[in-house]
Parts: C-alpha cells; structure tokens; sequence
C-alpha cells in the first residue's frame, strides 16, 4: 500500500524532466532574475514580503475563477465588474497594501511593483515570466499554483502542477507579447489611485513628524478605517463610472453592455434558490460525513456498510416531504434530444425516449407513408370540425388558436433549437417563447385540447399534470412550492412539453410567481441554450385574463374564449370521444424526423418576421412542412391554418381598454396641455362592479408605449395616456383631434379679426 508521504502533491517538471521538490525562493529566484511578470489567481502580502521584495520590477494580474455557462455580457456584470466591486467594498487592496513591509509599500507607490485587475475582462490564465534585464537570462513557469504560500503546502492535500522552461526565448517572448498587446489594455490598477494618494498623504504627514521630532526613519503606512471606507466609496464609483465607461468608450466590451447591467439581478431569484439548495446540501453531507463514524470509539472508525447504506438513504429523501416525492412522481414522460447523436441517413432524429422496461433509451422517430401522413391530416381535421360543429359562433379565424396550439406541441421538443438559431443577439431568444397558455372559458374544451395534444405526440391522454392538485389544498406554501414543482418539470432533462392543466391565474398576475418561473426560465434559455422542456398549460379566462409585461412577452398566449354549445354538449362529448380514439401520434413521428433534417440544413432560414406585425414567426419551418404534408396528401389548405402567429394578449388588452373607454368615457379627463387622458384607476373596485384584482388587470394590460412617461404613467393612482396613440390602438375615433383643429382654425381667425382694426399710415390713406 502507498503511504501517504510517498504521494508527491507538489509536481514540478523542468523541460518536461521531473525535478526533485524546490523552495519558493529557487523557483521564483531574485538572485538570477530581477524582474517577474504574471497572471496568479490569488497572491498574499505575505508571499510578497517573504519571495518578490528582492526583484527590482514586478507587474502581477489577479486572474477570475472558473465561471460555469455564462454568456459574454454575464462574463462582464456577473464574473468581473461583480468581483471588482466586491474586492473594492472588502477592502482588499487596502488590506494587503497595509500588509506589506515600507520598502514594498514604496515599491508600489514608485510603480515599481504593480498588481492589477480586469474590472470588466474574466481571466482564466495563469503564468509568470522571470527576466534578468542584464543577462537576458529568462525562466517561464505554467501550472497551477498562485503566488501564496498554501499553494506551495505539501501537506494541504491539494495537487498542483508546476512547469518550468528556462531560456526558451520563443516561448518567453510569445507569452511577454500576449500580456503586453492583450492584456495590459483591460488591466487597472489593483492598488488604486485613491488609495496611493492617501499613503503618500500619510508617509508625507510622518515625514513632517520625523523632521520635527527628529525621528530616523518613518514606519509603514497603515490606514484607518475611516480612510479605506472613503477609498473603497470613491474606488467603486470610479470602477462603475469610469472604467466601465472607459472600456466601452475603447470598444473593449459592447456599448449596450449598460442593458445587461440594468438588467444584472432578472434572475436572481433562482440564483439565490441555488445557493440555498447548495447549502442544504452541503449541510446534509456533513451530516452524513459525521454520522458515518462512530461517535463513541476512543479511536473513530466508520460504521459498517449496512449503517452507512441506512444513512445515506435517508439523506438522499431528507430534503423532500411526502408531498414532494408524490408531486415528482406526476411527471412520467420523457423525450430527450441529443443533437450531436442525430444522423438523418439512418433515420435518427436525435430524440430519445426510454425502453418500455426503461432500461436504456431508444431512438423517436419514423418517416411515416404517404397513406400515415393523409390519415394524420385527417385526424386533425376531424378534431377541428368538432370544434367548428358545437362551439357557439366559431369561425375559421377563432379555429387557428386551435390548431396554432397542435403546430406549437408539434415543434415543443426542438424550440430549445430553434431559439439558438433564429437569434442574432441574446434578447432575440425571448422571440421564441417557452411557453404556451391557451386562455379559455369553462367549456370552451381547453381540456380535451390538452389531451389531444397529448394523443397526437405520445400517443397517450393521460400525461396531463392538474395544477391544483399538485399539492394538497392544506400544504404549507402551497403556491410557492407548486412553482418550484413545475419548474423541477422543465428541468428534467426531457424536452417534451410539460402538459399543465388549470393553472390559476395568480400565477401570470402575481411578480413572484410568474416572473420566478417564466421569466427566469427565458433568460436562462436564453443565455444558455439547453432542453428545458417548454410548458404547455390552460388556465381560466372567466372576465378577462392579464398577465405581468414581462410575463407576456415571453408566453405565447392563445385565447380560447368561445363555449360548446350548452344544447348540443351530448352530441359534442360523444363526437369528440369517438375521434380520440382514432387519434395516434404517427404524423409527430414523422414530423421530428422532418424537422431534424431542417435543423441540420444551414441554408435553412429560421429569421421570419411578419410584415405586418414585425413579429418573429417561430413556428414557420413546422407550417412549412405541414404545406408539404397537405400536398403530399393532395388535400386543400384548411380555412383554420394560420399564416403567421397569433398575438391575442395584445388584442385582449386593446378589447379590455376599448370597452372601458366606450363605457367609462367621463372618467377619462383629457389634459389638452399634454395631449392626454388622465384615469383614475382605483375606480375599478367591487364597489363599481369590477372584480378584486381588476386594478392589476388593466394596469398590467395598459401597453408602456401608450403611457406618458413611460412605466412612471401606469403607476399609482392617476394612469396618464398618450391621447392620439390610444385612440388609434382601441380603434375609436380621438374626439380631441376636432376640438384641437377648431381652436386652430379659430385662432387664426381672430388673428385676421385683430388685424382689420390697425390704423392705416398717411401714404395708405391717400393712395390706398
């Protein structure tokens, strides 16, 4: 057996020839070389002092750790600019600037010795170059280790890697000109200006002291507290304000870099739910790291086998309720996609599902036969006429939200796809939303909408999670917890949608809610594309549905507000029942594999904006395909296919305002200064006959661009709008534009009126 002073943790390597173990001091060696130049991820004052004071020149910077799937502008707000400040609010040059020995502190204060760091810039690298400026001699050293003395412990269980090159002047020089040319333009001071005006104020205060008291030398400078707290006040001011400012002004980081800045903490909730989530971990291993000795043996040993089998056990469940183990065994349906398994000649789609014992996973997808393709189309057809035959006042324009929700199912498992490649910047990904709510009436059928959803792509109706019942009604942050389930659903690692029934409508109206799951769960698509299954949900429209801004912009909402006709409801069950058992999902097995080949193709065009909307049209290579499917079949277009998306949140919030208008038209005052219509919106309470949260409802359904300043015109008590542009976007007439044309035409009017009377000159009167 190899003991354990026989392991070398310290592995150093000269030209690639093992070396026995060096001091510091032979490594970094001021007897041979005088200047050091370097990346280290940590360096103390205590290195400092005891292995750099004797070289005439050192320029350090202090790389990042590691960072784990962030995107460029996250690198910048939440990796470098997040850690600059926070080395500025601890202090952390003042403390080590204070740790030094005077003659270092008048190394640093003469620039002789620099420390640096890349306020917007993550650096991941780490090396030193060792020079003689006389001899020209040269050493490189790359590996691991940081200019501490921990890194350097043989003792600490840690392995670190040291290579050594001397005199390798091609590899020396490449490694001089990188750090010269490209990263000494984003290095700052790590020792500020501030803080070295303020050591010099004091060496020069106590040198006025020696000469008085006649003291021989002057000590270190070690500041107060009250000096670093107005160093690190001003240092964090300068790093936000000038060397942001600076680094964009250079074109060394985007100018829209302030966005991302403005927008640093949109998902901070779920940031923060994971570092709670790591510290209960982390305190149920330590636990278990305990229980796994026995406490009592005057020498501890672990337990037997069995016993520590027991506790780990209970450790893995310890974490989740009764109620959350039930809650997690709702999901039971997996489609995984795996784009780098994908080959279209052999007929692999790149999605996945488990074996029928769940052993291991098979291959999803099969090009189906023409016949397959007819009957699929069929099928479909068959449930729209269903539709069309028993909801009172349906038309071909309110069947699209129908089969705009089959389209969207259909291309459910690749939007994660489909996101990465129609965006050109990271906000486009918000273009195509994870998300989709069908917002409907009791008996509207939004229900067997969902189910036959689930029929037409898993062959199977009973995938269907109950929002309510996720949890018991007596559960304990009942709402809060149901969140969480529901995101714990997308992030299984399975890409078929999430099939949620009944979603109550607090969780779109209420920030914490909506913003928690919606929101974050877009950014995080967003930044990071990856397979989080979309969400495929109803919810009730009752007198309205609204949701948050944010929330809106990044759902894909389709109203389905229209009843089964109460008389026919009979006829309209068995019609459907015997239709749902026609349905399969053949025509989806042939749609992957169709739609896998276009996200092969490089030519094909995933950037399709609607001319008359503007709107990315996200599903429009699966409308393509089902044009191929009609003409492959020989059958018609239906009047129900939609040529582009629908955008019903928007209609429902411009119907929400035109009906309050045309019923509520004294309560608008109109301010003919500003052009502006004032509301009281606290006037839609119960005791008008508006429900309880009607308030949130229309304020969240008020357009920003319609308010007079903004976000700051929807808020509080009066909600100020833009006249002109309201009246056009509920497409009422603006009764002001005559008011305001009249007052012209009779002002200039009076402008004639008023100069009749003006008294003629001599030469007027006698010549005329």
């Amino acid at each position: 057996m190899t003991e354990t002073s026989d392991i070398r943790k310290i592995h150093i390597a000269f030209d690639g020839q093992d070396t026995p173990p060096l001091k510091i001091h032979q490594l970094f060696d001021p007897k041979k070389y005088d200047q050091l130049i370097g990346i280290t991820g940590e360096i103390t004052a205590d290195f400092i002092n005891k292995y750099l004071s004797k070289f005439i020149s050192v320029n350090i910077a202090l790389s990042s750790e590691s960072t784990n799937r962030l995107s460029a502008d996250e690198m910048i707000t939440k990796v470098a600019l997040t850690n600059a400040l926070l080395s500025s609010a601890n202090k952390e040059a003042a403390k080590i600037f204070s740790a030094l020995t005077s003659d270092n502190q008048t190394n640093v204060l003469n620039s002789l010795f620099r420390i640096s760091i890349a306020p917007t810039q993550v650096i991941h690298s780490k090396f030193y170059l060792l020079s003689n400026s006389i001899t020209h001699d040269t050493r490189v050293i790359l590996g691991s280790v940081d200019l501490t003395d921990a890194s350097f412990d043989a003792q600490r269980n840690q392995f670190e890697e040291v290579l050594v090159f001397d005199n390798n002047i091609r590899l020396y020089q490449n490694l001089a000109d990188h750090f010269k040319k490209d990263l000494k333009p984003v290095l700052r001071p790590f020792f500020t200006t501030n803080l070295v005006k303020a050591a010099q104020k004091q060496i020069e205060e106590s040198k006025k002291d020696q000469a008085n008291n006649k003291q021989e030398s002057t000590g270190p400078v070690i500041l107060d507290n009250e000096t670093t707290d107005k160093i690190a006040e001003t240092d964090m001011v300068d790093l936000i304000k000038h060397d942001v400012q600076h680094d964009i002004d250079h074109e060394l980081i985007p100018d829209m870099i302030t966005k991302s800045m403005r927008n640093v903490t949109m998902d901070r909730s779920q940031t923060k739910e994971k570092i709670a989530k790591q510290v209960k971990q982390h305190d149920t291993i330590y636990t278990l790291q305990k229980e796994a000795v026995s406490p009592r043996a005057a020498k501890p040993k672990l337990k037997t086998r069995e016993k520590i089998t027991k506790q780990v056990q209970d450790a893995l469940i310890s974490g989740m309720s009764p109620q959350q183990r039930d809650a997690e065994k709702k999901y039971t349906t997996f489609l995984y996609d795996r784009p780098m398994e994908r080959n279209i000649a052999n007929n692999n789609s790149g999605l996945y599902v488990p074996n029928d014992t769940g052993t291991h996973p098979i291959p999803f997808g099969k090009i189906a036969t023409i016949s397959e393709i007819r009957d699929g189309l069929k099928s479909i057809d068959a449930v729209m006429k269903g539709y069309q035959q028993f909801v009172v006042d349906y038309d071909a324009n309110y069947g699209k939200r129908f089969f705009e929700a089959i389209l969207y199912s259909f291309t459910a498992p690749f939007l994660w796809e489909i996101r990465a490649k129609s965006s050109l910047n990271p906000e486009d990904g918000n273009d195509v939303p994870n998300f989709l709510v069908l917002g409907a009436t009791a008996g509207s059928g939004k229900s067997t909408l969902l189910r036959i959803i689930n029929q037409l792509t898993w062959n199977s109706d009973r995938s269907l999670i109950d929002f309510g019942t996720i949890y018991p009604s007596q559960t304990p942050q009942k709402k809060t917890k149901t969140v969480e389930v529901m995101e714990h659903y997308m992030k299984l690692g399975s890409s078929y949608p999430v099939l949620m029934d009944e979603i109550e409508p607090y969780f779109f109206q209420q920030d914490q809610y909506s913003r928690h799951l919606v929101v974050d769960i877009m950014n995080e698509l967003v930044n990071h594309p990856q397979p989080i299954a979309p969400l495929i949900g109803t919810t009730n429209y009752d007198s309205g549905f609204t949701m948050l801004r944010e929330t809106a912009r990044r759902t894909y909402y389709l109203q389905i507000d229209k009843v089964i006709d109460e008389s026919q409801k009979g006829a309209a069950n068995q019609y459907i029942y015997n239709v749902r058992k026609t349905l399969n999902n053949t025509l989806f097995k042939d749609f992957v594999m169709r739609m896998a080949n276009l996200l092969e193709d490089d030519e094909t065009p995933w950037r399709d904006f609607n001319s008359t909307t503007g709107r990315l049209d996200f599903l429009a290579m699966t409308r393509q395909l089902f044009k191929n499917y009609y003409e492959m079949a020989n059958m018609p277009l239906p009047d129900y296919f939609s040529e582009t998306i629908c955008d019903d949140f928007k209609e429902s919030s411009r119907n929400r305002w035109a009906k309050l208008y045309l019923t509520q038209q004294d309560d608008f005052q109109y301010r003919q200064g500003d052009k502006s219509l004032l509301f009281d919106i606290s006037k839609l309470n119960t005791f008008n006959g508006f429900t309880a949260d009607s308030i949130e409802k229309y304020r969240n359904a008020l357009p920003i661009e319609l308010c007079v300043d903004g976000i700051n015109g929807k808020r509080g008590k009066f909600v100020e709008i833009k006249a002109p542009e309201f009246f056009r976007w509920i497409g009422e007439h603006n009764p002001y534009e005559e008011t305001e044309t009249d007052s012209t035409e009779n002002e200039q009017e009076n402008n004639v009126i008023e100069e009749k009377p003006k008294k003629k000159g001599f030469w007027a009167r006698l010549f005329g």
